[in-house]
Parts: structure tokens; sequence; C-alpha cells
């Protein structure tokens, strides 16, 4: 009975090697298309972050030159009320 089984053991071996045998050629196909996939979608993230970087950068960018205008519209305007208020008051004076 032990002699039996040996033979059994070693036929499913040889059938597993057999039947891998046969199929390697799939199974690299397969496994160099999952790392070609996994290649250009690492690529893709990397050149989507690289996008969202350079748009979060020109927004900051924006948002500052947009800052700086209104801070110097303020400065501008306040310059005019002063200068009003200096002539209403020089023109009191007189």
């Amino acid at each position: 009975m032990a002699t039996q089984q040996t033979p059994s053991t070693s036929g499913f071996g040889d059938a597993f090697f057999t039947k891998l045998k046969e199929q390697s050629f799939t199974i690299i196909l397969l496994v160099g298309i999952l790392y070609y996939q996994n290649t250009n979608f690492n690529a893709q993230i990397a050149e989507y972050k690289k996008m969202i970087d350079e748009k979060e950068s020109l927004v900051l960018k924006l948002t500052n030159d947009e800052r700086e205008r209104l801070l110097e519209r303020n400065r501008y305007l306040q310059e005019q009320r002063d200068k009003y208020v200096d002539e209403l008051i020089n023109e009191k004076v007189k």
C-alpha cells in the first residue's frame, strides 16, 4: 500500500510540473503584462501628482498676485482719501 501512494504522489508532482511547463509561457506573459501595467500606472500617478503640484502653485501665485493687487489698491485709495482730507483741512484753514 505504501508503494502505491508513492507513485500516486510522484504522479501528481509530475503532472503538476508538466502542466506548469506547458503553461510557463502564458504565466510569464501574464506576469510581463502585469509588470507593464504597473509601470504605466505608476508613471501616470507621478504625472498626475506633478500636474496637481503645478496647478496648486499656479493657484497660490494667482491668489498672492490678487492679494497684492488688492492691498495696493487699498493703499492707493487711502492715499487719495488722505489727500482729500488734507485739501479740505487746508481749505477750511484759509
